[in-house]
């Protein structure tokens, strides 16, 4: 057996850097993106592969390069390298739930509520894509040592209205964590995923799955037959209405289950509500985001091994810097100078071409919300007919170079929670012509990505800037485009 050395070239664009596993179709490494320098996951297949499994991969990279969340691996890349296929796609630093599972069995509260809701999201999304995951288990959700959580391997996602696509004889899935439907080989809609996540919060909450055996078959059979047992059986801890949420999750019948994941959310948030007098199951909110930011729900050796740093050494290892801590703040006072850093411009106003709307109220929306750093106050405008008249104008209160200016676009908030990941999405710029009072015009170019985005453009000095929209990202002919935030840097001109 050849043993592979790394690191090594894959073609111009990657260099991979060791093997992650070994999926279902073919090799997973980490690899190295060079022109970005970015680590990323690489999975990897022989082009002389059935026609099935080649299908597959390609339905997986076209499933995926459709999805655009903060819970949801992301696809960067995918093509043909001689005669291998590739997907370039998110590298997640972390274990797999079932790893944790392994060593937890059950969870405690507050990390169930955490990866189900983040979960649920990256389905909802998937959903509103008409993608229908098939394959929600453990295994395929990474959760990071900073408690984010990401669902992978869409290796045999269904999308919705195109061909279905199955190994001859065989019913796609996991035993363990299939539905009903997917047992008798029928049609799978989004009820599926909703089973498949009802079967993973029955395991963490009780330590269990609900439906075991020696075969894959015996478990297929008791998912189609048996009812499953009540979660409150195994842990009568439980908070008030989780048992029932769980088996609602998990009804034979699909139109008895949610009827789809924001109905699921809700009811989600209805059982880890904040504490109420006499409820002793409640969940405070400050007390979760305290602990998705100070409490991994996945050990870290690296941590356990500070941990075991005594206060003792600590304190000896402070007494040594000290002196030299000194030394550097004199030093730093004496050179300090304030350099001309580059900085969000303030005194910025905005004027708008078109009416706006706010979808959270029905107050008029002032445009100068623009610059509130509230996402829930994105600026809708119809998609504009006339190029020629700008989509709103920057007015600078005093002579002003700008570097940069940063959009987000084409999605709004529309709750306001710990997760801070529901949007509603819009049309959103592509190409923005930018015009200075002096007449200097120039082009710059946005992604199609979520968040803040700092295109590359030419510094001007100005005090007053006009944008044109040439071109967009069309999700719906008959939605507006949405301006969430801009951010404007720049230095003031001497």
């Amino acid at each position: 057996m050849t043993v592979e050395k790394f690191p090594r070239p894959f073609n111009e664009n990657y260099e991979i850097l060791g093997v992650l596993g070994k999926g279902g179709m073919g090799y997973v490494y980490k690899a190295l993106q060079k022109n970005l320098k970015r680590e990323v996951a690489l999975k990897v297949l022989d082009a002389s592969s059935d026609k099935e499994s080649i299908e597959r991969f390609y339905m997986e990279a076209q499933a995926m390069k459709e999805l655009d969340h903060q819970n949801l691996v992301q696809v960067f890349d995918f093509g043909k390298q001689g005669n291998q296929l590739f997907i370039a796609m998110t590298y997640v630093k972390g274990s797999t739930l079932s790893e944790v599972l392994e060593h937890r069995r059950r969870l405690d509260f507050d990390a169930i509520e955490i990866i189900t809701k983040q979960v649920a999201r990256g389905l909802l999304y998937a959903h509103s894509k008409s993608i229908v995951h098939r394959d929600v288990k453990p295994s395929n959700i990474m959760i990071t040592h900073d408690n984010r959580v990401y669902l992978m391997d869409f290796g045999i996602s269904h999308i919705q209205s195109a061909e279905r696509l199955t190994l001859t004889g065989m019913t796609m899935g996991t035993p363990e964590y299939m539905s009903p439907e997917q047992c008798h080989g029928d049609e799978v809609t989004i009820g599926s995923d909703i089973y498949s996540l009802g079967v993973i919060l029955f395991e963490m909450t009780c330590g269990r799955l609900p439906f075991t055996g020696s075969k894959p078959i015996e478990i297929a059979m008791k998912h189609v037959q048996e009812e499953p047992p009540n979660p409150e059986n195994f842990r009568p801890d439980m908070p008030r209405g989780l048992a029932k949420l769980i088996l609602k999750c998990l009804k034979k019948n699909v139109a008895d289950r949610f009827k789809d994941m924001q109905e699921f959310l809700d009811a989600l948030d209805i059982v880890f509500a904040p504490l109420h007098p006499g409820d002793h199951h409640g969940h405070d909110t400050l007390s979760i985001r305290k602990l998705i930011k100070n409490r991994p729900l996945i050990s870290n050796q690296v941590a356990d091994k500070v941990c075991r740093f005594t206060n003792k050494h600590a304190m000896l290892f402070a007494i040594a810097l000290f002196p030299l801590l000194i030394l550097l703040i004199l030093a730093f006072l004496l050179t300090y100078k304030p350099p001309k850093t580059l900085q969000e411009v303030s005194g910025v106003e905005v004027r708008a071409a078109y009416e706006e709307r706010d979808m959270e109220g029905d107050d008029d929306y002032e445009p100068s919300n623009l610059l509130d750093k509230d996402l829930k106050s994105a600026w809708l405008i119809p998609m504009p007919t006339n190029s020629r008249a700008p989509i709103c104008i920057l007015d600078f209160n005093q002579p002003t170079i700008i570097t940069n200016i940063g959009i987000a676009s084409g999605f709004q908030k529309s709750i306001d929670d710990d997760f801070g990941d529901r949007f509603r999405i819009f049309n959103k710029p592509k190409t923005l012509s930018l015009l200075t009072k002096e007449g200097f015009r120039q082009t710059i170019q946005l992604e199609d990505i979520k968040g803040v985005q700092y295109p590359t453009m030419k510094a001007m000095e100005t005090t007053e800037i006009q944008v044109f929209l040439d071109d967009a990202y069309i999700v719906n002919e008959s939605s507006d485009l949405a301006i969430s935030e801009m951010r404007v840097l720049g230095l003031l001109a001497q």
